[in-house]
């Protein structure tokens, strides 16, 4: 009965693995195809170089109080806002559950800076957004360049000092949570997802670097 029962464990072990794949972006080379900026233009700049992604804003207070717009549900046109994204089309079928693993270098957690991952990336005035600071983390949708829903909550930092951070975005199929560091700072439910385009968001001031993504399909 034990040998039976230790065959089934490694059984259904090799089964979750060949259901279980992922691939992680060392940022070697493009090979996803990332949107770069290689030249600082109004909003900032994205650029793959020495095994990193380098993405930057500009702004300076004015970013706080457009964010703080954001987060009181006032719908506001994505072009009237400072940021800057960038992404990629990821390997991944967003209909079945999936996680996205980061680990990134911020600039500082302030709140006239604002960083976070956008996924669900149609085009640059319709996706997702799981973006967060100092104070408050925010869960937005864009949709033809307008705000069209937020969910907004505060978040207490164990460390705003630590700058090296992993960010991490789940989905099940019907609940899709973002972590920080395995701290579950937000959880959404029941919001369809239908491209797989996920990448970046900076607001105000910032720098973002990304050492290294990796994405599984679960």
């Amino acid at each position: 009965m034990n040998k039976l029962v230790l065959f089934l464990g490694i059984v259904a072990l090799f089964a979750a693995n060949a259901r279980s794949q992922s691939f992680t972006d060392t940022f070697d080379a493009n090979s996803l195809g990332w949107t770069e900026c290689a030249f600082e233009s109004s909003k900032g700049s994205a650029v793959i170089d020495k095994g990193v992604m380098t993405i930057k804003s500009k702004g300076e207070n004015k970013a706080a109080g457009a964010f703080l717009t954001v987060m009181s549900g006032v719908a506001t046109k994505v072009g009237e806002n400072t940021f800057f994204e960038t992404h990629c089309y990821a390997p991944l079928d967003v209909k079945k559950p999936f996680e996205v693993i980061a680990n990134v270098k911020i600039d500082k957690l302030a709140n006239d800076r604002v960083c976070g991952f956008v996924f669900n990336y149609k085009d640059g005035g319709n996706f997702y957004a799981f973006t967060f600071n100092d104070e408050m983390v925010n869960f937005t949708r864009y949709v033809d360049n307008r705000v069209v829903g937020n969910i907004v909550q505060g978040v207490k930092w164990e460390n705003k000092k630590k700058l090296d951070q992993q960010w991490k975005l789940v989905s099940d199929g019907d609940v899709m949570s973002f972590y920080v560091d395995d701290m579950e700072i937000l959880k959404v439910k029941y919001m369809p997802l239908d491209f797989s385009g996920i990448g970046f968001y900076t607001f105000g001031k910032q720098t973002l670097i990304v050492e290294d993504m990796t994405f599984t399909q679960i």
